[in-house]
């Protein structure tokens, strides 16, 4: 879209004001079953495009009078109305240069009593005529307020995804040499997404709730990761091996808040891929036993958490962090 509207010298964009644009208006044009895809998408980007395209007049001979966004009212045919174009005499496919006659612009009657045309006679009074001295009319692309005549994929991705509050646990759940497989079961555990029984209860009454590991509570988030008794066992030789002997996480709030606190003897990095892996394993450990009847004892559990993380830091035992 805005390649149709900037100088680009496109190919592309000759054909298509040639073919395509050349006794209508891109704004109004209607999409039809012989054009090609593309075409068709570039129209139904419309609504989107026209929120971050500006005008700055020049000559007046490119911008459209009712469409495009060369005043601070905005696009005309919505701070007016779809009647605009017959109570002001100005064709809905008029440019803003043909909204203007020898003597400056066509203004609506002094008399007029629609408010928004009275606003828009008010503002063209005050507002320069387009002169064909100023040359071209220069488009710009961005938001409201912070609009330049240079494409931003920058600014065109964050008003199509605007961009959420930074949280706390940033670090903790992507941090350098994390492994992603555990960094996004993590994250996922941290949101309370995971379909734990409780959670299908819900959806299936049918469904029993208890734990998968110890079968003596309900199957929640923070009693499957730090309060079953299979869980604790394997928690307690972790947090032993870290050096955190009597330490002792009740709820993912307290295992959050010790992972963003600053460790005492080992590294932040090694406690953080401890963690990421051990809920990881107590989640397959968890399937395992729902659906193929298997079971490891929390020696076993520990065992292989340990050779993952012995794992993962000889692959990263180059980098600083992962040493010692």
């Amino acid at each position: 879209v805005w390649l149709l509207f900037s100088n680009s010298g496109s190919l592309w964009v000759a054909w298509n004001k040639e073919h395509r644009l050349k006794r209508t208006n891109f704004w109004i044009i209607e999409a039809k079953q012989s054009d090609s895809w593309i075409w068709r998408a570039l129209l139904s980007l419309r609504p989107l495009a026209k929120q971050l395209l500006g005008c700055s007049l020049g000559d007046g001979r490119s911008a459209s009078y009712w469409f495009d966004n060369w005043s601070h009212h905005g696009p005309l045919i919505e701070f007016i109305g779809f009647d605009g174009p017959m109570k002001m005499g100005i064709n809905i496919k008029a440019t803003v240069a043909e909204g203007c006659g020898q003597s400056g612009w066509l203004l609506p009657s002094a008399r007029c009593r629609n408010e928004p045309i009275s606003h828009l006679r008010g503002t063209l009074l005050l507002l320069q005529p387009p002169v064909a001295v100023s040359g071209s009319d220069t488009f710009t692309w961005g938001t409201e307020g912070n609009r330049s005549s240079v494409f931003s994929t920058k600014k065109t991705w964050n008003f199509l995804r605007p961009s959420a509050p930074k949280v706390n646990w940033k670090k903790v759940v992507w941090f350098k040499f994390a492994v992603p497989k555990h960094a996004f079961h993590f994250w996922i555990c941290n949101l309370d997404r995971l379909p734990l029984k409780t959670r299908m209860a819900l959806w299936n009454p049918a469904i029993d709730p208890s734990c998968s590991l110890c079968g003596q509570s309900a199957e929640t988030r923070d009693h499957l990761f730090l309060q079953c008794s299979v869980s604790t066992q394997v928690w307690s030789q972790l947090l032993q091996r870290l050096g955190q002997t009597g330490f002792t996480l009740n709820s993912w709030q307290d295992l959050m808040q010790w992972l963003l606190s600053p460790p005492h003897g080992l590294s932040r990095t090694l406690n953080r891929l401890a963690v990421q892996a051990l809920i990881s394993i107590l989640w397959r450990e968890r399937n395992g036993r729902i659906h193929n009847g298997t079971t490891q004892p929390p020696s076993v559990l520990f065992k292989s958490l340990d050779r993952q993380i012995r794992d993962t830091l000889l692959a990263r035992l180059s980098h600083g962090r992962c040493q010692g």
